[in-house]
């Protein structure tokens, strides 16, 4: 692909702990309109990269370019509004406050349509509509799951970016959010970036991952490839 194609490229991050290294020489490449896995087990890293890319962690080496612009500095207000939007690992809900007023804060940053951006949500989380005026604390796990992915995409983000989505839930459910993100992809063109403890069902879903390992980036490649990679079966396929 083209550089103009690229989304998201994270060239040799660094980042600390105080005196104890996270991520160390991680790079990535995401392509608009591409399902982008990254794969690690628990402690590899995965919600320290998304966490520097929104500017929640400062890298001290490395660069972070967002759709053409080094965002490696700016300040996570900005970064959000430019654009990248985010499930954080446990969902990140506000459990006292209505599903509506949730998806109200989603939209807070960004000049939308909020009604039309509303009704695009339902359209694909209808179990939202109908508890629009419950509490998120009421919800079940894959229902919070749904109003998190909702009130990211309800700001016409450029880029997601989700941590841990399958954490907690049951088959059903992942299966059940796993396919709503391809059909956003597939329908609504989304840019998705996927850090994930379940590789099986990453892969099964992304166009292309990465692997993860104490902060390093060891592995990547097309999705196919890696689910029949023997590091990445042993490692994390449990085959």
């Amino acid at each position: 692909m083209e550089q103009t194609d690229i989304m998201l490229k994270i060239e040799d991050l660094g980042v600390w702990y105080g005196p104890i290294c996270a991520i160390k020489h991680a790079s990535l490449e995401v392509h608009k309109g591409e399902i982008v896995a990254l794969l690690g087990s628990n402690g590899a890293g995965k919600s320290t990269l998304v966490n520097s890319i929104i500017g929640l962690l400062r890298a001290k080496q490395g660069s972070i370019v967002y759709d053409g612009v080094d965002i490696t500095k700016a300040k996570t207000e900005t970064i959000i509004q430019s654009g990248i939007s985010v499930v954080p690992e446990g969902r990140g809900m506000l459990s006292d406050m209505t599903v509506m007023e949730n998806l109200q804060l989603g939209a807070y940053h960004h000049k939308v349509d909020f009604q039309k951006n509303l009704d695009f949500v339902y359209e694909y989380f209808p179990i939202l509509k109908k508890r629009q005026w419950q509490k998120a604390g009421t919800l079940s796990g894959g229902e919070q799951q749904m109003l998190a992915i909702g009130r990211a995409i309800i700001g016409d983000p450029k880029l997601m970016l989700l941590d841990e989505l399958s954490l907690a839930l049951s088959p059903a459910y992942v299966d059940t959010i796993f396919k709503i993100l391809k059909r956003l992809r597939a329908e609504k063109g989304f840019t998705i970036l996927l850090a994930e403890q379940n590789a099986r069902k990453a892969l099964q879903y992304s166009d292309r991952g990465y692997v993860l390992d104490l902060g390093e980036t060891v592995l990547e490649g097309k999705a196919s490839d890696l689910m029949n990679d023997p590091y990445v079966q042993a490692a994390y396929l449990g085959t």
